[in-house]
């Protein structure tokens, strides 16, 4: 793949997963400068292996032993459900936070939690939101009437999403362009690409073999109604256009350039989680297809879109 210069800054040679060097001014000050630069290259560094390490667990987990199973017996990795939730919640603020910045992340997140918290509060306690439904005990222990478990699973997809829909309408991974339209565009897009996981994941733990949560009266597809997709729509657009928003007036600080490696790794876990889903072994008949299909073609124009970047990537 041939090599794209990055935006101003990114300047220096790149080694690793695209972490950029230290500059080599030899004076006082630009070595003071030059030694700070070196102290959040490391932590750079550090941050987006581990993102990578998770993803990889994940795959592990998820996927590898699923295919192995009846062939070779691999190690279980402890926790069920939940520890894979928080694996992949962690590898996606790990991500983050080499992407965004921190104070980007904290903020993503926070939204993330609070939002989709109270959306599920008021819809388990009113049925206005998702449709009538109440969670069993299935997920651990509640906040209220929403288990905890379940703010997290909502970031550790919605910013693989937002990362998916930013690749699709901008060609980065990150960042919201100036201009109501565009705003709103991108929080609409990544709204849809996030709610297309909930076509896979919601028959599989709502389906009988599960039961996480149970539905009052059942829905046209796999007993879901149809209008848990439009409060899906509507949680994660009112997240991404929070955040987005935010994002608009204060630009996300990476920790490093954002290289086609690096901006691959949620591209790769949205793909993963779809494969995971579906090996599941609790998964309904036909759900492969709908699955494939609805998740594939995300994943398929975010890689598509990834190449432009280069070795280079987006600088900070």
């Amino acid at each position: 793949m041939g090599h794209h210069e990055g935006l101003p800054g990114s300047q220096g040679s790149r080694r690793g997963l695209g972490v950029a060097d230290d500059a080599a001014d030899p004076s006082p000050s630009a070595t003071a400068f030059g030694l700070g630069l070196a102290a959040e290259n490391r932590r750079g560094r550090i941050v987006i292996w581990l993102s990578l390490v998770l993803l990889c667990l994940f795959a592990y987990e998820g996927v590898l032993r699923a295919l192995l199973l009846g062939i070779v017996r691999l190690p279980l990795v402890p926790g069920g459900l939940g520890s894979l939730t928080a694996i992949v919640a962690m590898c996606s603020v790990a991500h983050a936070w080499y992407s965004l910045g921190g104070r980007h992340t904290l903020a993503f997140f926070g939204l993330s939690a609070v939002v989709s918290w109270v959306y599920e509060q008021v819809g388990v306690a009113t049925g206005l939101v998702f449709g009538a439904y109440h969670y069993t005990g299935y997920l651990g222990v509640k906040l209220g009437e929403v288990p905890l478990l379940i703010p997290l699973a909502w970031f550790m997809m919605i910013y693989p999403s937002y990362v998916i829909a930013n690749m699709a309408l901008e060609r980065r991974p990150t960042g919201t362009p100036e201009g109501m339209s565009r705003l709103i565009r991108l929080a609409a897009v990544s709204a849809i690409v996030m709610t297309l996981w909930d076509l896979v994941i919601d028959p599989i733990l709502s389906g009988p073999s599960v039961r996480a949560w149970i539905w009052e009266t059942a829905g046209p597809y796999f007993g879901i109604p149809i209008q848990n997709y439009v409060g899906w729509l509507l949680t994660t657009f009112t997240v991404y256009l929070a955040y987005r928003a935010l994002e608009q007036r204060f630009a996300p600080v990476p920790l490093g350039p954002v290289t086609t490696r690096i901006a691959a790794l949620p591209v790769a876990t949205y793909g993963v989680m779809l494969a995971s889903d579906l090996l599941s072994g609790v998964a309904p008949a036909g759900l492969a297809v709908i699955g494939v299909v609805a998740m594939g073609v995300p994943v398929v124009v975010a890689v598509w879109r990834l190449r432009p970047l280069g070795r280079a990537g987006i600088a900070p």
